[in-house]
């Protein structure tokens, strides 16, 4: 409830400012200065009616946007307009009206200017970090009152009072029945007790053991000063701050010190004498604030130039450009760059000096860190650590935990294999090896009889960097597989194992598959080293074996056990067939697909199973399509091919049209032209046709009815003849069964003869490219020289 009545009092704060605006207004776009004394008596009195203190009311203007200069001068109009009386019971009074200066913004810095490299620069210039002043905070007791602060006074109880009493220039108020009460360069906290003091002589029950009369003593409106930043700072000049306001207020505002001013020597002079020297690195590094003491009006902050100023680099943990004071060491410079990173070599650092003619460089170690005194000019580098382990062994291979362990004094081999926890089974005992890293990092191998190590009979000291490897005998010895291919279900390498049998290694492949013959698997087995060192034509053992689906083996067979590196050979059934079928559309009694029964079924056999032909159909267009499954193989020699001739060109339909000339073969069933048909395999048998099709190069391509008798040459007639690009004498026939025939004849052509649903197809000619003018100044020059030639030639003849 309260919440909506402060905005509904806000609202109401806005409307009195409406005279001079049309609607609503933006806080932030209202101009104080030309309301009138009547808009803000209206202010005054909508904020009286609706209980809300003018602090409140300002509160609420700032968070909707008021910025500072706006609610100074709304102060002093609201003060101004009171001070001419206005007949209620707040008191007021002020010897000298002093007027209320709006406060200083942060003044805007060219960023070319910047330099982040120095620390403590990005303190002043950062975004997200502000000193900007806030007349919002609560004032500590510690505060001191001066001319311009508004003190108010609140008394209720037996007797009601407010006094709102403004301290004049000479530090006093003027309090009704009291007097002058001097309260300038007073704390809060002392102001408090003197005001309660007085008052207690005319509410004289503030003072009782049981009082009913009660007082509280708080700051109104905070007085503003003027501050002077000068020196080395990027915008000098005179700041308006609020009375809390501190040293790095003002610095804020003025930008900080510049690329030549101090960080560690910034002065607050007051009454001409230095009351404090800031130290920023002190606040940055410790937290220390001090020093940051409240200012007070016409106190002055210099900024002086710096006087030494040292660069760090490497693996501090802060890099840049640090300033230094006069006997600043090196330990101190550590601890403004907070220390060494994890990867510095800390026991050396090296240091650029400057002499009058050069450069000098030092050595300094950790014993002279605390010692040597910082100049300016000086550059700082610490290096990284080295890479390399001081007290590093490792051991590898079959060991229960094999991995990197300390050298400590004295460590021998049998000792490294007892920290690792011994040594596993199937480590090779017969040998070790110790890889040591000479002095001048070349490598050397040192054996050892592993056994013998064990058994306490040899034994070496171990030194830094040494790799101790043991071998598993399984790492000395080729992989062990089998090979298992054919028609098993998951074909391909398996790992050999001892006492392996033909049903174990069919068992891990996943079984059979359906088309596996059971009584032709091989096995070939690769001669042993003894046999292959003798010279021969043999190069295998072959075996073979006999086996139920049920993985049982007969007789010396089920004895049998597999050897590393056999191959195993499940053979496939030889009449199995997966299912085969073919299919047939078009013009006959039952279309669809059909199963072939035997190796040996015709196209004639499946027109009798699809019931014939219907009445309407075409034998002659019967087309024949076959799947044309290529093989990994002939695509790659197909490539190549075109690599080598660009003009070449491949179909790839995924299929083949088969010419068949239906009407022989049911003329001759079982005839040469009725083919034996194979999986896939598809016949399309049309309707009747009446039309022949002309395309290609001719005026006008059309599809004309068929006349018996008639040739091609009679059809690109029908199409208006050859077009101006045609090529003649190539003019070809595609028939509806997918067979063609092209013109021959190079005097007298021969056209080919047209059945019903073909298609006349004229091809366009070859473009030729027009001679360039050099080719034809090419062809003059060749004329000219011929012409020379045969002159000359006439002229010898002639003489």
């Amino acid at each position: 409830m309260v919440q909506r009545l402060i905005i509904y009092v806000f609202f109401v704060f806005c409307a009195a400012l409406t005279s001079v605006h049309s609607q609503i207004p933006d806080p932030k776009s209202i101009d104080v200065n030309t309301l009138s004394d009547e808009q803000v008596r209206r202010l005054v009195s909508e904020m009286e009616k609706r209980g809300l203190s003018e602090s409140d009311a300002i509160a609420m203007a700032q968070s909707r946007g008021m910025n500072q200069n706006q609610i100074s001068e709304l102060r002093r109009r609201i003060f101004e307009l009171k001070s001419k009386g206005s007949g209620s019971d707040t008191e007021s009074t002020l010897s000298s009206k002093k007027s209320i200066k709006p406060l200083s913004s942060k003044a805007d810095i060219d960023q070319d200017f910047f330099d982040t490299s120095i620390f403590g620069f990005d303190f002043f210039n950062n975004d997200k970090l502000t000193f900007d002043p806030d007349v919002n905070i609560p004032v500590s007791d510690s505060y001191v009152i001066g001319g311009g602060d508004e003190i108010l006074i609140d008394i209720w109880g037996a007797s009601e009072k407010s006094y709102k009493l403004l301290v004049d220039r000479n530090g006093a108020v003027n309090i009704s029945q009291v007097g002058l009460v001097n309260v300038g360069g007073l704390t809060q906290q002392a102001v408090r007790k003197l005001l309660v003091n007085k008052l207690t002589s005319i509410y004289q029950d503030l003072n009782s053991s049981n009082p009913r009369t009660f007082i509280n003593v708080y700051l109104g409106i905070i007085k503003t000063v003027s501050i002077n930043v000068i020196g080395e700072v990027f915008a000098p000049g005179t700041y308006t701050l609020p009375g809390t306001a501190s040293a790095f207020n003002a610095l804020y505002l003025a930008g900080g010190p510049n690329v030549n001013g101090s960080f560690r020597n910034i002065q607050v002079i007051r009454g001409g004498k230095v009351l404090s020297t800031l130290d920023v690195y002190d606040y940055l590094i410790n937290g220390n604030t001090t020093m940051n003491l409240p200012l007070r009006d016409d106190d002055v902050i210099l900024v002086p130039t710096y006087q030494k100023r040292v660069t760090v680099s490497g693996e501090f943990k802060r890099n840049g450009i640090f300033e230094v004071k006069e006997k600043e060491t090196v330990a101190d410079l550590i601890k403004y760059v907070g220390g060494f990173t994890e990867k510095a070599y800390t026991q050396r650092l090296e240091l650029y000096r400057n002499t009058s003619k050069q450069k000098k460089f030092m050595d300094l170690y950790d014993s002279d860190y605390s010692s040597t005194i910082l100049e300016n000019g000086d550059a700082i580098n610490v290096g990284i650590l080295l890479s390399r382990v001081e007290n590093r062994i490792s051991i590898r291979g079959a060991i229960y935990r094999p991995g990197i362990y300390e050298l400590v004094d004295g460590l021998t081999l049998k000792q490294l294999i007892d920290k690792a926890d011994g040594v596993r089974e199937d480590a090779f005992l017969n040998r070790g090896i110790i890889t040591r890293l000479n002095p001048d990092l070349s490598l050397q191998n040192i054996p050892f009889d592993l056994s013998a190590t064990l058994r306490g009979e040899f034994d070496i000291k171990l030194q830094r960097e040494d790799i101790v490897n043991i071998s598993s005998i399984n790492d000395l010895r080729q992989n062990r597989t089998v090979v298992v291919l054919g028609e098993v279900l998951k074909p391909g390498e398996i790992d050999f194992v001892d006492n392996m049998t033909l049903s174990d290694l069919i068992f891990k492949t996943g079984g059979f598959t359906e088309a596996a013959s059971l009584s032709y698997i091989e096995v070939s087995r690769r001669l042993s080293y003894e046999e292959s060192q003798k010279i021969g034509d043999e190069m295998a053992h072959l075996y073979q074996f006999t086996i139920s689906r049920d993985l049982k083996l007969s007789g010396a067979d089920a004895g049998f056990e597999l050897q590393p590196f056999d191959q195993v050979f499940i053979r496939r059934s030889p009449n199995y067939e997966t299912g085969q079928v073919v299919k047939i559309s078009g013009q006959v009694g039952y279309v669809g697909e059909y199963s072939l029964a035997t190796k040996k079924e015709r196209i004639s056999d499946l027109i009798n199973r699809a019931g014939g032909l219907l009445p309407m159909a075409y034998a002659e267009g019967a087309m024949l399509t076959r799947r044309s499954n290529l093989s990994p193989k002939v695509l790659r020699m197909r490539q190549e091919l075109l690599k080598k001739d660009s003009t070449l060109i491949f179909s790839d339909l995924g299929f083949d049209v088969v010419t068949i000339n239906l009407k022989s073969i049911l003329a001759s069933p079982g005839g040469k032209e009725d083919l034996f048909l194979i999986d896939g395999d598809e016949i399309m048998i049309p309707l009747q046709q009446q039309t022949v099709k002309v395309s290609g190069e001719v005026l006008n391509s059309v599809s004309a009815t068929y006349v018996e008798g008639r040739r091609l040459k009679y059809y690109i007639n029908q199409s208006g003849g050859f077009g101006f690009s045609a090529k003649k004498d190539k003019a070809y026939v595609i028939y509806p069964n997918g067979s063609s025939d092209v013109t021959r004849g190079f005097i007298f052509k021969r056209y080919p003869k047209v059945l019903p649903g073909s298609e006349v197809i004229v091809p366009k000619k070859r473009s030729k490219e027009p001679l360039s003018a050099l080719a034809w100044m090419g062809i003059a020059s060749t004329m000219a020289s011929l012409t020379l030639t045969l002159v000359t030639v006439v002229s010898v003849i002639k003489n």
